[in-house]
């Protein structure tokens, strides 16, 4: 567990360097009788009470609604992650109060996105597909780690090439990208 000007937030970071985000704050589960009852995914009863930090919570949350596929609320909790690790802002940064971004993200508007300097064009379009209002709509996990975006952060992270291995990938395109060489808010070289 970290610990930021905000309070403790829940990030983990293995041996590999990959970051685990392991709680989003909306998680409920309710105990009666010594026994730990947790709300069956595969009903499509909503959950009737609301907890978590508001400004990490998805529409369907805030409204009571149903919550589409099973994790759509962790993935607009995750868009919200990146998009504070991306820009050093808590999303509704721009919002004074809790009450006007419950507001706001009931009504189905998205935080305001980070600029290109910010996040490359990819980061902004899977972004914007992690704050579908639909949470129907909204990818699944599986389906955003096969997203251009993460495959990208893959590759030059958790697969870096070595010198090697470009020797016999030479047949191997890479994605032909400029940037500034300014250091953005995550300590990269350029928008990832």
């Amino acid at each position: 567990m970290g610990f930021t000007n905000h309070g403790y937030v829940d990030i983990l970071l293995d041996h590999n360097g990959i970051i685990k985000y392991v709680d989003f704050g909306a998680a409920k589960v309710i105990a009666r009788q010594g026994r730990t009852l947790v709300h069956d995914a595969a009903t499509s009863t909503p959950n009737k009470s609301m907890t978590g930090t508001p400004m990490y919570m998805s529409p369907e949350v805030i409204k009571g609604e149903n919550p589409g596929h099973f994790g759509a609320v962790d993935v607009w909790s995750l868009a919200c992650v990146i998009l504070e690790m991306a820009t050093g802002r808590r999303p509704w940064a721009n919002l004074d109060n809790e009450w006007a971004i419950m507001y706001n993200i009931a009504q189905g508007n998205p935080p305001q996105l980070p600029t290109t300097d910010q996040l490359s064009p990819e980061g902004i379009e899977f972004l914007r597909q992690c704050f579908l209002r639909d949470p129907k709509k909204r990818p699944t996990a599986i389906e955003l780690l096969q997203h251009e975006w993460i495959m990208t952060i893959r590759n030059r992270v958790v697969e870096p090439s070595t010198p090697s291995s470009d020797m016999s990938s030479s047949s191997q395109t890479t994605p032909n990208t400029s940037y500034s060489s300014t250091k953005g808010p995550l300590g990269s070289e350029e928008p990832v």
